[in-house]
């Protein structure tokens, strides 16, 4: 398919509040406990007690930062194994086009030392060295020395057991909707020391779709257009329920016409054109087309021109643009323009 194929500075400031608070009370009330004697064995008593709280307070701080965003981290991917990583990673392998997105978005893209031909995004992921294509070579990966290789669940399950059976360290996510788009780039920001980087990222992109919700809740429910997004055309290919395209849909105030239908399927021309589909989407840029085939001429999205185009990066890639891809289709169902 043409386009479905295709931290630490938080976790310090919170340590350093904690004995900040700490040795403004605890402490103080300690002293003043222990004050209550004269004596010049107590004065000893106070001067050693004071030292051995303190101690154990920036313990107990470094403690928490370590907690907060140090390693090692044990994270559990959606595989379902627990991968440990011993420390910071500085050498990154992506397997596929959205997590490169996800590394870069993190900032770490210094860090990424192999992505595939088909990782074009942002423009610097397209000047780091190859490892593939749709099929990963297993020895260039290996030859990168990497201390994390990202990878996709359940699309390279033969290369991420190969690599693991090679001692290689492989987080594996598998998003199908948005939420879960959201889950992978925390997941991915934990193994690879941007957690806070991650949340950061994720609370502004719900505040975007919070608001692309707030306006779709606007439009009745038999308002709501019938949306048809078309994925390839030869065979007629569509996105049905489960994944993250009929996710946006329905977010931005659409039906999907097929979201009975779960996955990835192939349709017929008379399921389009039995729907009364109200808008069409199109991943491949092929609206002239779409316009041009004679048996959609009554299809009200195709007689009244509701055909649009849309990048397939920002409706199937599942990264961070997704909510890119929510916003574009809000504004055509919303605005109707």
């Amino acid at each position: 398919m043409c386009a479905a194929a295709c931290a630490g500075s938080r976790a310090g400031r919170a340590g350093e509040g904690v004995l900040l608070k700490m040795s403004r009370s605890p402490m103080h009330s300690w002293l003043r406990l222990l004050g209550m004697s004269r004596s010049p064995a107590s004065s000893w008593l106070r001067r050693s007690a004071a030292a051995i709280l303190f101690v154990a307070l920036l313990a107990a701080a470094a403690g928490s930062m370590r907690a907060a965003g140090g390693y090692p981290v044990s994270i559990v991917d959606d595989t379902g194994a627990t991968i440990e990583v011993p420390r910071e990673p500085v050498r990154i392998v992506s397997l596929a086009p959205s997590n490169t997105e996800i590394l870069f978005a993190l900032g770490l893209g210094d860090k990424v030392v192999g992505v595939t031909s088909a990782c074009d995004y942002p423009e610097a992921a397209k000047k780091v060295d190859k490892v593939g294509d749709y099929n990963i070579n297993i020895e260039a990966v290996v030859a990168k020395r990497p201390d994390l290789v990202v990878a996709v669940a359940d699309l390279q399950m033969p290369v991420i057991q190969k690599l693991r059976e090679l001692k290689l360290r492989v987080v594996a996510v598998n998003p199908r909707t948005l939420e879960e788009v959201f889950h992978a780039i925390g997941v991915i920001g934990d193994a690879s020391g941007a957690g806070d980087v991650a949340r950061k990222i994720v609370d502004g992109l719900r505040a975007r779709v919070a608001a692309v919700e707030l306006k779709a809740a606007t439009i009745p429910a038999d308002s709501r257009p019938r949306v048809f997004v078309e994925i390839w055309n030869d065979p007629l290919m569509t996105a049905g329920a489960g994944t993250f395209v009929d996710d946006l849909v329905r977010r931005a105030g659409g039906r999907n016409i097929v979201g009975h239908i779960e996955g990835w399927p192939q349709i017929s021309p008379e399921t389009v054109i039995s729907a009364h589909t109200d808008v069409t989407i199109l991943t491949c840029f092929n609206r002239a087309e779409v316009m041009a085939r004679h048996e959609w001429r009554k299809v009200p999205a195709v007689a009244e021109g509701r055909v649009f185009e849309i990048h397939p990066d920002l409706m199937v890639r599942p990264g961070p643009r997704l909510v890119d891809g929510l916003e574009a289709l809000a504004r055509l169902f919303v605005s109707g323009q």
